[in-house]
């Protein structure tokens, strides 16, 4: 196993790292992962070709875009608590992915975050720390949720 040359923090921190990314593209792959069994459903412009290249942001807006023209129902309500989760998820890894490694006095190595908005940064910093762990898994869970609660059932898809 080749190892990185940069210095790393413990491996339960870098753990924590991945848990959030990889939850995020679990949330991600639902949605893109329905596509085809949900295309009968949907307008024919929200493909897995078109998203599947796309940012967790992007998907976020082209997904939204798509529900404006949708009728109500079962799939849009899906989409919509989808396309929300990816908005929260995209931020999320967002955070933590561009984030930068820093030394905390206390902690040991960690990343340090500048928070932005609207493409800008706000001047404040935060700490990618056990506290914001817990709060962002916590919220991708919520949202994940959501997602699923609404999520149509292969049983359901069968029957059409």
């Amino acid at each position: 196993m080749i190892k990185s040359r940069v210095a790393l923090p413990e491996q339960s921190y870098l753990a924590r790292i991945g848990e959030v990314a990889y939850t995020v593209s679990s949330i991600e792959w639902t949605i893109l992962g329905d596509l085809r069994r949900l295309r009968n459903e949907l307008p024919d412009d929200l493909t897995l070709d078109q998203l599947e290249p796309q940012t967790t942001g992007d998907i976020a807006k082209l997904v939204k875009a798509t529900t404006k023209k949708m009728s109500a129902g079962r799939v849009k309500y899906y989409l919509i608590a989808g396309y929300r989760a990816l908005f929260i998820a995209a931020q999320l890894r967002n955070d933590v992915l561009h984030a930068r490694p820093a030394t905390n006095r206390n902690l040991g190595q960690r990343l340090y975050r500048s928070e932005v908005r609207d493409r800008e940064t706000s001047g404040k910093r935060f700490w990618i720390d056990d506290d914001w762990f817990n709060e962002a898994i916590t919220e991708l869970n919520r949202v994940s949720s959501a997602m699923h609660d609404l999520r149509p059932s292969f049983s359901e898809q069968e029957a059409k």
